[in-house]
């Protein structure tokens, strides 16, 4: 049987002393599963807390043997960025199952470039809720060859999106495994599902296609 932890809902206050508890013990050598939901009570703004806002995704990284990460953040400046999404990764190589939700108006900082060098080191992950700046895409399907299989469900939250086409070839291109992305914004992210469910079942027919006649 697996070692876990999963909390009750509680006051980010709350939830540094666990982390800070969980980062000082020999559990990081056995836990499998952590599930926390915490949000910010005193509702103080991205500035006040900048200097804590780091600590809250770093003090996981020596879980070597998760295989489920559940952190849900509601209203606090959580900070991710590619570079520690890509040593957040390369820390959790088992990981299955990870959720990462920041809810807060800041826009997302990883890019689809940050999120695929991440997903390089993770080949089991299969459900994968995370916040990408699908605005500014950083990322050419057609130049790359990487694809990862795993990955089955994927929930980009409130993740702001333009250019819907580039970015349903990109999940179709380099995540062969997504029928749907699972979202918040029911526009923009439909017209995805849309582009994304036209690009399959052309590569669909196209595949049953009779070989033409030599």
């Amino acid at each position: 049987m697996s070692d876990g932890l999963t909390s009750e809902v509680m006051p980010f206050a709350q939830a540094e002393q666990l982390f800070r508890a969980l980062s000082q013990c020999n559990a990081y050598h056995t836990l499998e599963y952590i599930v926390i939901f915490c949000f910010d009570s005193d509702g103080e703004s991205d500035e006040e807390q900048s200097d804590k806002s780091f600590t809250a995704i770093s003090q996981f990284l020596h879980f070597t043997q998760l295989r489920t990460l559940g952190l849900v953040f509601e209203n606090y400046p959580v900070y991710l960025d590619n570079d520690l999404l890509l040593q957040a990764m390369s820390s959790w190589r088992h990981i299955r199952y990870m959720t990462l939700a920041i809810h807060q108006l800041r826009p997302p900082t990883i890019t689809f470039r940050g999120f695929f060098d991440g997903l390089r080191l993770c080949p089991d992950l299969d459900s994968l809720q995370l916040h990408v700046d699908a605005v500014n895409i950083d990322i050419d399907p057609e130049t790359e060859s990487f694809q990862h299989t795993s990955l089955q469900k994927f929930n980009v939250g409130f993740s702001n999106v333009e250019d819907v086409e580039a970015a349903a070839r990109i999940i179709f291109t380099m995540l062969p495994g997504v029928e749907q992305v699972r979202h918040a914004d029911e526009n923009e992210w439909d017209k995805v599902n849309k582009h994304l469910e036209y690009f399959k079942s052309s590569a669909a027919l196209r595949h049953q296609e009779p070989a033409p006649d030599t």
